[in-house]
């Protein structure tokens, strides 16, 4: 996959590449947070009882509207993190598959969802893509271990010391929201990019290409504040990641696609779902139409 470099920037122990693909802008729809935003689109819990790992999801809206895989939903009987990307279809309804991010609460606080500012951190997103991966292979379900979400996000509490009556993952973020949003202000966004990889000390964590440049402006800030949970604790490294470093570890990310195996599989609503086949990264693209919707890779070591 070719890739054209635009900007590096470093702050602390965490590092961005922005970049761009030569197709972008080629198809029309709209961001989850636009379309909660303009009241249209609803996401409740299933209608006729509640269910942890789905949810009932209606696109009032004449485009497709894009959620991203990592999206967290506030609100409703408990908190639920995004299974895998989806292109919902205009004017349709559906299941969404989900998994709980906050294990100890069970009832409503609201009787619709709102987006969260940040999106799951790595780990999260890392470990739930393989267990969808495995979900899809045996079932052709988009299922995650719940187990190990919950798992993760006791592991987050964990290690930055977060008291949380409900276990859940959003109280670490209000814990540390004012260190998370001064450490944001360092990472400019380049309005022409459509792709960015994103470094903790010398190691990619996480590298994600949308479709459009709008998209990816909506979920640069929210990625970006995923990915410093995972420094918050860290010690700084004697040898810092130098821009001809990061550079090329992100073309050699991209261009490993070209050679890794994948199978394919129905998204959940528009499109199909690419699961690449790695024991280095967790991997998948969503596409419609033949058009590259969303892709992620996320580092397993």
């Amino acid at each position: 996959m070719e890739i054209m470099m635009l900007s590096y920037q470093s702050e602390g122990l965490l590092s961005v590449v922005q970049f761009y693909t030569a197709q972008r802008n080629t198809l029309e729809y709209i961001s989850l947070g636009e379309a909660l935003q303009k009241e249209l689109i609803l996401v409740k819990e299933k209608e006729g009882g509640a269910d942890v790992n789905n949810l009932t999801v209606f696109n009032l809206s004449k485009k497709p509207v894009f959620m991203m895989d990592g999206d967290i939903l506030e609100g409703a009987k408990q908190n639920r993190v995004i299974n895998s990307s989806v292109l919902l279809a205009p004017d349709s309804k559906g299941n969404l598959p989900v998994s709980c991010v906050e294990q100890g609460r069970w009832q409503f606080v609201s009787d619709k969802f709102k987006p969260a500012d940040y999106t799951a951190p790595a780990k999260i997103r890392s470990d739930k893509s393989l267990s969808v991966n495995e979900s899809l292979r045996s079932f052709n379900a988009h299922s995650a271990d719940q187990s190990k979400v919950w798992d993760n996000v006791s592991q987050y509490h964990k290690k930055n010391k977060i008291e949380s009556a409900s276990s859940n993952l959003s109280d670490m973020y209000s814990k540390h929201k004012n260190d998370i949003d001064e450490l944001l202000k360092k990472f400019e966004i380049n309005n022409d990019s459509n792709g960015f990889a994103v470094f903790v000390k010398n190691s990619l964590l996480s590298l994600d290409i949308f479709n459009r440049t709008d998209i990816f402006a909506h979920y640069f800030p929210k990625i970006i504040k995923g990915a410093l949970f995972e420094v918050l604790n860290l010690k700084k490294t004697k040898n810092p990641l130098t821009q001809a470093e990061a550079e090329y570890k992100t073309r050699e990310m991209t261009d490993m696609f070209d050679e890794l195996p994948y199978k394919t599989y129905d998204s959940i609503s528009l499109g199909q779902d690419i699961r690449y086949e790695s024991n280095k990264v967790s991997a998948s693209e969503l596409r419609f139409n033949d058009e590259l919707i969303h892709l992620t890779a996320l580092n397993l070591n």
